[in-house]
């Protein structure tokens, strides 16, 4: 049947696209390497004309936008992965950005937000050490000490260790007192950082990676591998266990889980979710450890059960407040980049299907392109309401669909 399908559509008796078990079929017409390159040039000629003078992309509420080192780290990156002409083409978009971006490093080798630096340093510490490492690796200063950085806010004891948090947050203020200044550690920022430190190539023996392993494996619901007794402990306080779905949540801290808990028959669980099971994969294989390891294993049997590209699992469904929508892009950045690291094409899902993901993940980008030239989410939870910020993440994903697509 396979065969038949093929040829006839070479022969234009059929529509270009064709679904067979659960795989996408393209005519020779439908050429998806090249509709992905014009995309992305137009997505990125929108963002170079959303550059300032002196190399920034901005964040902010219209009208009241600052130059952001996250942003433009976040793009700087997508761009010096970019294909190798579209790379040339933007050179001196990725020139200025990194121009700004190492103009920027404050003196204990960090990077912040905010007009002194000095907000979200963790967060933007690890972008703008993944966007040096890959557009100006001759920086060995700026990226040495941004490494320090963060290896020395990594936690080194507690239920919370190997984690980072995102550092500092933007200063808030009540009747003159300062109300919040740090956040809780997570392991979105410990994800950040472990792709600032592998794009830095920090081996894979150094001590950071040990650490990490230990946090990541406390925020899986996996109680072969997730037993830490002050964890667990910290939990059975809030009423939790550790569940055995092999997916990962938010945080190490029954306070913050994102997406909620479950009621099992005997036990409630923080709830798994797609985003930051992709995340903690792609964390692990950085780390060091293999395919076959209890924790990638039982994560990617996680996605196996989950996947899906409309909405990001783990989040409840509900079409008139788009829950199901929250950081849908996020989603997309880290999927593509875990299944990159874990080498897993095509991802066979539990009703038979073999679903080739950068075909697919392409498609949808392709169908989801706004204006021709910007993607951004329906529901802006996370910041994602911001065409700058959805954009960089959509190129960041493109950069690694183009090395599939053929």
């Amino acid at each position: 049947m396979k065969t038949l399908m093929i040829a006839l559509t070479a022969l234009g008796l059929l529509t270009p696209r064709h679904q067979e078990d659960g795989v996408l079929i393209h005519s020779p017409q439908d050429d998806l390497k090249k509709n992905l390159a014009g995309a992305y040039s137009r997505a990125a000629d929108w963002l170079v004309s959303q550059q300032d003078d002196k190399g920034a992309w901005k964040a902010g509420p219209a009208g009241k936008e600052q130059p952001s080192i996250a942003y433009t780290g976040l793009i700087v990156a997508a761009l010096a992965e970019a294909p190798a002409d579209l790379r040339a083409k933007y050179k001196p978009a990725i020139d200025k950005g990194v121009g700004f971006i190492a103009s920027k490093q404050n003196a204990d080798g960090s990077f912040g937000e905010g007009p002194a630096a000095g907000y979200y340093k963790v967060y933007t510490t690890s972008i703008s050490l993944m966007a040096l490492s890959l557009a100006s690796p001759d920086k060995k200063d700026a990226i040495g000490n941004a490494r320090g950085y963060i290896k020395n806010n990594q936690l080194k004891e507690g239920a919370d260790k190997g984690s980072l948090g995102y550092g500092d947050k933007e200063p808030k203020f009540e009747n003159g007192k300062l109300i919040e200044k740090s956040s809780i550690p997570n392991l979105s920022t410990t994800g950040f950082a472990a792709e600032g430190m592998a794009r830095s190539g920090l081996p894979k023996d150094d001590q950071f990676w040990k650490l990490v392993i230990e946090y990541v494996q406390k925020c899986q619901n996996n109680s072969e591998t997730n037993n830490d007794p002050q964890f667990v402990a910290r939990l059975k306080e809030k009423g939790l266990s550790v569940g055995d779905d092999g997916g990962l949540f938010y945080a190490a801290d029954p306070a913050d889980t994102k997406a909620g808990t479950v009621k099992l028959t005997d036990k409630t669980i923080i709830q798994s979710y797609g985003s930051m099971t992709y995340d903690g994969i792609k964390t692990y294989v950085y780390a060091g450890h293999r395919r076959d390891s209890p924790e990638v294993k039982t994560a990617v049997e996680w996605i196996r059960r989950n996947y899906t590209l409309d909405a990001h699992p783990g989040f409840v469904f509900n079409p008139a407040a788009k829950t199901h929508l929250r950081g849908l892009y996020y989603y997309y950045l880290v999927m593509a980049r875990a299944l990159d690291a874990c080498g897993e094409r095509p991802l066979m899902t539990p009703d038979g299907k073999s679903r080739d993901w950068p075909v697919e993940l392409g498609e949808h980008l392709l169908q989801t392109m706004r204006d021709a030239k910007v993607w951004r989410n329906d529901n802006p939870a996370w910041y994602e309401g911001d065409s700058v910020l959805v954009t960089g993440y959509v190129l960041n994903v493109l950069d690694v669909l183009l090395h599939y697509v053929r």
